[in-house]
């Protein structure tokens, strides 16, 4: 097979991902606002979408782990490795990606969004803390 990394249908996989990944959270997100208005049909439908949107998104990221692009933060590896890289995420929401859309916010003048990203700030660190005890419990 040629080389993936670095053309164009690299980075058409990475859109991809992107975009089907979205579609699956919206998907979940409709069905909470169908469970709330009891269509339960309707919120079955989303939900069974949302898991059909998530296969296509892991197909996605199956395709770029062949990549050797400098940049793997898609590829999959060991769960020793795949906990470090999360920790190191998780971390960087948590100290700088969502303490920086807070303040952007309040800058706009958009207090209750500021909190809402000073809460999900807060989450990730908490979510580094669990991965980093996890990775330490592997020994």
């Amino acid at each position: 097979m040629a080389q993936l990394a670095g053309t164009q249908t690299e980075t058409n996989l990475r859109q991809a991902f992107t975009h089907e990944s979205k579609a699956n959270r919206r998907f979940l997100y409709f069905a909470e606002q169908a469970d709330s208005e009891g269509l339960t049909d309707v919120a079955s439908l989303f939900r069974s979408l949302a898991e059909v949107e998530a296969g296509h998104a892991s197909g996605h990221l199956a395709l770029l782990e062949d990549s050797d692009k400098a940049d793997q933060s898609d590829s999959v590896s060991r769960s020793r490795d795949n906990l470090a890289r999360s920790i190191k995420d998780e971390t960087a929401e948590a100290e700088r990606f969502y303490p920086d859309l807070a303040r952007q916010a309040r800058e706009d003048g958009f207090a209750e969004i500021a909190e809402w990203f000073d809460t999900l700030a807060a989450a990730e660190g908490r979510h580094a803390v669990k991965l980093w005890e996890t990775l330490a419990s592997l020994g």
